[in-house]
């Protein structure tokens, strides 16, 4: 079946529960730009010119960092994205790299390849898209380390996006009967994020989600825990680069409201 215009995703989590956040897709009709938003999370992509139901040019492979900032990808009518997105936290237990050596970063083939050379086994010619994603999905769970997973921080950063970002960290460190300071060591570890950074991400996807679900200005920056709707607008074009009033067509990442 042939990919419709507009971003796709697939949570697919019998591939990994605990890795994969999600396999996505997304395939361009016309010329133009992808606006892609900061989710604090790491992606492997996989890039090809593509007819929308097979790859017809070679396969890139690219890796997404941690994002805090939005940007806008050029692409061409034809151009396809393949990728798996990463739970939080999960990024070293897969691509053995540290997550905040890759902040608002994407590492593009040879480098790609040279931080982790097992990706070229994700270049190879596929027969279709679904096969890719397919393809995409076992790689995560093949490399997939779980010793390098702590289960604590884990759940603190399940927490914090549970709670909308909304959680002071001493409050979380009180859960966890830790102190603060190890709170922040453990989550910037894990995310690349200082947990400040993680909470306002998450802080700015649940009020995209509010308004995109028809909740009035006002209303959303108070429930996603703004000052006020000024202090909320100024966010969306800081961090999305968009206004809070018209909401355009975006993809949204992460967990719902």
């Amino acid at each position: 079946m042939p990919i419709p215009r507009s971003y796709q995703e697939d949570p697919k989590a019998a591939w990994h529960p605990l890795a994969v956040e999600a396999l996505w897709r997304s395939f361009a009709v016309d010329d133009g730009q992808h606006r892609v938003l900061p989710d604090g999370r790491c992606d492997i992509i996989l890039r090809f010119q593509s007819d929308g139901v097979e790859p017809t040019g070679a396969i890139a492979v690219r890796i997404a960092g941690p994002s805090t900032q939005f940007h806008l990808v050029p692409v061409r009518a034809g151009i396809t994205f393949v990728g798996v997105r990463l739970r939080p936290g999960m990024a070293y237990a897969v691509l053995a790299l540290d997550p905040g050596s890759i902040v608002d970063r994407v590492l593009v083939d040879d480098e790609a390849l040279a931080a982790l050379p097992a990706l070229a086994s994700l270049r190879r010619p596929a027969p279709s898209i679904d096969a890719l994603a397919e393809r995409l999905g076992q790689f995560v769970t093949d490399h997939f380390r779980a010793e390098t997973v702590d289960p604590m921080t884990t759940d603190m950063i399940d927490v914090s996006h549970v709670t909308g970002g909304r959680l002071p960290i001493a409050r979380l460190a009180s859960m966890y009967s830790i102190d603060v300071r190890t709170v922040r060591r453990r989550i910037t570890a894990a995310t690349g994020l200082a947990p400040k950074q993680l909470a306002a991400i998450i802080r700015f996807h649940r009020a995209l989600r509010l308004r995109y679900a028809g909740v009035e200005g006002a209303a959303a920056a108070s429930e996603a825990g703004y000052a006020d709707q000024a202090h909320m607008s100024r966010t969306f074009r800081r961090m999305g680069g968009i206004g809070s009033a018209r909401m355009p067509d975006l993809a949204l990442a992460g967990l719902p409201i």
